[in-house]
Formats: structure tokens, sequence, C-alpha cells
């Protein structure tokens, strides 16, 4: 299965989609079975929002080495 088109929300092939599921409505794709000869309509929706934000990726780690002296 091959996905040819890839379109955002208010563009043609859009329109009844964004009216029904409104700001939820990511994308619409349509995608070609060669072997079974059907095209497929597709859509991505947001289904929960909720706060979140990123854990600082370097954070402060203690680190310890010993410092051997080579005699």
């Amino acid at each position: 299965m091959r996905t040819r088109l890839k379109l955002k929300p208010g563009q043609r092939g859009t329109k009844k989609l964004q009216a029904m599921y409104g700001d939820r409505l990511v994308c619409v794709r349509y995608r070609y079975d060669a072997e079974q000869g059907r095209r497929l309509k597709t859509i991505e929706l947001i289904v929960e929002e909720k706060e979140w934000s990123p854990r600082d990726r370097y954070e402060s780690v203690e680190a310890g080495f010993d410092h051997m002296s080579a005699d």
C-alpha cells in the first residue's frame, strides 16, 4: 500500500472531514492498494490534549572519577 497524498485541514479533499472533526483533524491521507485496486482515505485525529513540559536533557549528574597516579 502506498500513500500518495497527505493533505492539511482546509485543503481540497478535507472540507467535509474538517466540518465533522474541527480542530481535532490533523491530516487526511489517501492511500492506494494496487493489489486490490482500492483507494483508502485515512485521517489523523487529536484524541487527547494535556499540559506537558520536556525534561531537561542535561540534568546535572555527579560523576566521580578517582585520579590514579601512574607510578
